[in-house]
């Protein structure tokens, strides 16, 4: 199955489900506010996860403690090898894009059901 249409599924099942609580009079803005705050969960972790793979800590050193003086034979990485690194492209995989696509609905959602 599709992840973008696996997350299509996940937006209309808490559409329906948002129908429901408003069926029972549930207030209307606890549920924009629980709709919101996930929105904005997910895509917070979606934002995570392109950053996880941008190579964002490459090239960092490594501290010792005073009074260590061993030192390791890999301590230095050469500059053209954390450059290639980091200029590489943004990679943005299927679980990112499902998390940015939903919590993107769900904002959306939330604000449509305050209007």
């Amino acid at each position: 199955m599709n992840k973008r249409f696996f997350g299509l599924i996940i937006s209309a099942v808490s559409i329906i489900i948002g129908l429901i609580i408003y069926i029972f009079n549930i207030q209307i803005i606890a549920m924009s506010n629980v709709f919101f705050i996930l929105g904005l969960l997910l895509v917070v972790i979606g934002a995570v996860m392109i950053i996880a793979k941008g190579h964002l800590f490459t090239g960092w050193r490594i501290f010792h403690r005073k009074g260590d003086n061993e030192r390791f034979e890999n301590e230095k990485i050469p500059a053209k090898e954390i450059g290639s690194k980091k200029n590489e492209s943004i990679v943005i995989n299927d679980f990112a894009k499902l998390f940015l696509t939903v919590g993107i609905i769900w904002i959306l959602i939330a604000i449509l059901i305050t209007l």
